[in-house]
Order: C-alpha cells, then sequence, then structure tokens
C-alpha cells in the first residue's frame, strides 16, 4: 500500500511541473490572444477609416469634374445656375463626410483643410475647383500612402502574432518532451516533427505559410499521435490558412477597383510595363485597347449616379466575359476602361474589340432608350506596340488618340491607330 501511494506520490511530483507550465502557458496564451484581438480589432478599424477617407476623396474628386459649369454650353443660364446649386449641396454633403471621417482617422490635416473649405461661398467657381482639385490630389495620395502603411503594419502584427504563438508552444513542446520523453513518446515525436517545420516559417511570405499548412497536414496524418497534438495541429493549420486568405483579400483590396472589380490603374500600369519590356526581349507583340462609354455623362445627368455605377458594372462584368484569361481588364478611370492584350496582334486586338463593341451595343441597359442612338454603346482605341509606339507610355497615348478619332468620327466604333492617315497621327 505504501508503495501504491509512493508511485503516485512520485508520478504527481512528474505531473505537476508539467501541469504548472501547461497552466502557466496556456494563461499567457490567452492573455496575449485576448490583447492582439483587441490590438488587432484597432488596427482594423483604423485601416477600414483610412480607407473610407481615401474613397470619399477620390469621391469627392469625381464629383468636382461633373461640375455643370465646365460644360453642356448649350444649356441655359438659370439651368445652369440650378445644377450648380445642386451640385454645390452634393459637394458639400461629400466634404463634410469626407472631414468627419478625417476626424475618425485622425488626419487632423485632412480634417481641417475639407472644413475650412466648407465656410466658403464660391467653392464651385472655375478657379476655385481647380485650386481645391489639386489640394484633393495632395490629400488622396497623403492618405494612400497612410492606407498603404496601415497595411503593411496590420499584415505585420498578423505575422508577429502567429511567430510568437509558434515560439510559445515550440517552448511548451520542448519542454514536456525533456520531462516526459520516455512517458509519452507517442506526444513527443509529432512535436519535434512539428517543430522542424515551424523553424522553416517565413513571416514574410504567405505562400510559405500554406506550404507549412501542407507538410504539417502530411506529416501529422502518417504519424501516430495523441488526440491533444491532433488539435494544435489543426489550430496551427487553421491559422497558416486564415492567414493566407486575409493575405489573399488584401492583395485584391490594393490591385481592385471597388465599384467595377476590374484591376485597377496601378496594376495595369505595372502590366503594361512589364509586357512591354518582355515584348522587347523577345520580339513579342503587346496591343492595348482604350474604351469609353459614348454620351456617359448624360445618362448619369439623366439617371443619377447610382444607376450610372451599376452600368460601369455591368459592362465591366461583359467585358471581362470578352477578355481571354491571359488579358487584362482594367478601370482606367472615370467611364474608362483598358484591356491590355500581351503577345497580341493589332489584327487579333481588333477582333476581339469589335466582338466587345458589338456585345455591349446588344446588351440591354435600363433607361438606354433615352440616350442619343437610342441604346448605350462604347467607342475603342486599338495601338499596338511596337508597331504604333515604342515605349508603354506612347502606347497609351497612342491608343487614347484611336479613341479621340472613334468619338469624333461619330461613336459606336473601334478605330485602330495604324488605320489613321499621318496627319491625324500627328494632329
Amino acid at each position: 500500500m505504501k508503495q501504491v501511494k509512493n508511485k503516485h506520490r512520485n508520478t504527481l511530483r512528474l505531473l505537476l511541473p508539467v501541469f504548472l507550465t501547461a497552466g502557466f502557458i496556456t494563461v499567457l496564451l490567452v492573455a496575449s490572444t485576448a490583447f492582439f484581438m483587441i490590438w488587432r480589432q484597432t488596427l482594423l478599424e483604423n485601416l477600414k477609416t483610412r480607407e473610407a477617407l481615401c474613397f470619399d476623396l477620390l469621391d469627392l474628386k469625381g464629383q468636382l469634374s461633373e461640375n455643370p459649369l465646365r460644360s453642356d454650353r448649350d444649356s441655359t443660364i438659370q439651368s445652369l445656375k440650378t445644377r450648380s446649386e445642386e451640385n454645390l449641396q452634393i459637394v458639400r454633403f461629400m466634404m463634410i463626410k469626407a472631414a468627419d471621417n478625417a476626424g475618425k482617422a485622425g488626419a487632423e490635416d485632412i480634417r481641417a483643410t475639407l472644413s475650412g473649405k466648407l465656410k466658403g461661398d464660391q467653392l464651385l467657381g472655375r478657379k476655385n475647383i481647380i485650386l481645391f482639385r489639386l489640394e484633393l490630389d495632395n490629400m488622396i495620395n497623403k492618405t494612400k500612402e497612410a492606407v498603404r502603411e496601415k497595411r503593411e503594419y496590420f499584415v505585420f502584427a498578423n505575422n508577429l502574432f502567429l511567430f510568437i504563438s509558434f515560439v510559445v508552444l515550440i517552448a511548451l513542446c520542448l519542454w514536456e518532451g525533456l520531462l516526459l520523453i520516455h512517458q509519452y513518446r507517442v506526444q513527443s515525436a509529432p512535436l519535434f516533427k512539428l517543430s522542424g517545420r515551424l523553424a522553416a516559417f517565413n513571416k514574410n511570405i504567405p505562400e510559405s505559410i500554406q506550404e507549412i499548412a501542407e507538410k504539417i497536414k502530411k506529416d501529422i496524418k502518417f504519424m501516430p499521435h495523441s488526440f491533444e497534438i491532433g488539435q494544435i495541429t489543426e489550430t496551427l493549420v487553421s491559422l497558416c490558412e486564415d492567414v493566407t486568405v486575409k493575405s489573399k483579400k488584401l492583395d485584391e483590396l490594393f490591385i481592385r477597383d471597388e465599384k467595377t472589380t476590374l484591376y485597377n490603374y496601378r496594376y495595369f500600369k505595372e502590366h503594361l510595363i512589364i509586357d512591354v519590356e518582355r515584348a522587347k526581349r523577345f520580339g513579342d507583340k503587346v496591343s492595348l485597347a482604350m474604351i469609353d462609354i459614348d454620351h456617359f455623362k448624360q445618362y448619369n445627368d439623366a439617371n443619377g449616379h447610382i444607376a450610372g455605377d451599376q452600368v460601369l458594372g455591368r459592362l465591366a462584368d461583359v467585358i471581362v466575359s470578352q477578355c481571354r484569361g491571359s488579358d487584362v481588364p482594367s478601370r482606367f478611370g472615370g467611364e474608362e476602361f483598358a484591356v491590355l492584350f500581351p503577345k497580341t496582334s493589332h489584327e487579333t486586338a481588333s477582333t476581339i474589340a469589335e466582338r466587345l463593341r458589338m456585345v455591349i451595343c446588344a446588351e440591354p441597359i435600363p433607361h438606354e432608350k433615352h440616350q442619343p442612338s437610342g441604346r448605350l454603346t462604347v467607342s475603342i482605341g486599338i495601338a499596338t506596340f511596337p508597331d504604333d509606339a515604342a515605349d508603354w507610355y506612347t502606347l497609351i497615348n497612342n491608343a487614347d488618340r484611336a479613341l479621340y478619332h472613334a468619338k469624333a468620327a461619330g461613336r459606336n466604333m473601334v478605330i485602330a491607330f495604324s488605320s489613321l492617315d499621318q496627319e491625324k497621327k500627328t494632329i
């Protein structure tokens, strides 16, 4: 009986450090996880506020570009005055909203600038609009830089928490392994294997996280292990997969246009430069199509900007459906789209563009019967490297020139830059 008591006492003495260590580590992990979740939520809310401020500034800039004083020369003075007052009210509402988000995001300089502008009486004058748009460009650039820094910091914070969690788990595994290596061989072996996988963890490369998760799942499948080890492994794999999914979502937010889900101008420009340089090296061709919606301002004025945004999304879906897998459909700005055709001649690009024009022309759009032609149409300009341009910048300009001539020639048509005569090319 005494021997049994001594055996239990020795077992308790052996297990007590393990239980104490496990309890301490558990409390530490719970506390650090709770602190991190609060910290992470604060970072995420600040990031969302900054992004909302950036979108508000972009919308405000777009609204200023729709000022009726700068177009519709055949409108009456009374009509212009009425529309100017309506536009002023919209601009003031958007400025108040942007100033409020700037205050929430801690951008006091932007909030002060917008609040000061709200006190002006001649906000929509020609000279004031130009100056204010320049100030908006500076605000937008500053806000985008702040969003980029916040996003990088947010990703870094997630990776840092994972790294610390892994280090703590490794310490726990090593400590228990040294104390119970003979008694808990089924637990120790999987933990050492897991430690080897985590040693190759690279917190700066999301792809390595997914690779490690796959290797961990493969190892645990063919190795005897306890229920607890299986739970720890599933938690680590879940954390890795969660980081990978969130990293992909952040990447999508960075390269996608919010209203159309097409690639944004930044992504389009990067790919255009890369494809042109690759074409120079290998002697390939790169074509570019610039697409503009005909009389889109008239559609917006008649049906409102919400309906206009829905049309942008509808046409974006059509453009994606007609593009090949290697093409890069993007929103260039406003009602203008751009499609990059790598390794494509101007004949092929023109064929795709013509098919796209016909599909859009046949696509039923709400309220399109009130358009000048009775339907919503697009004009498209095509340019090809190296036939029409020597670099990416000239390629954009020449595709835009072809688009301009398509507009001037009556709209709802596709014109290639190579088809223009020399006099039109030099205009």
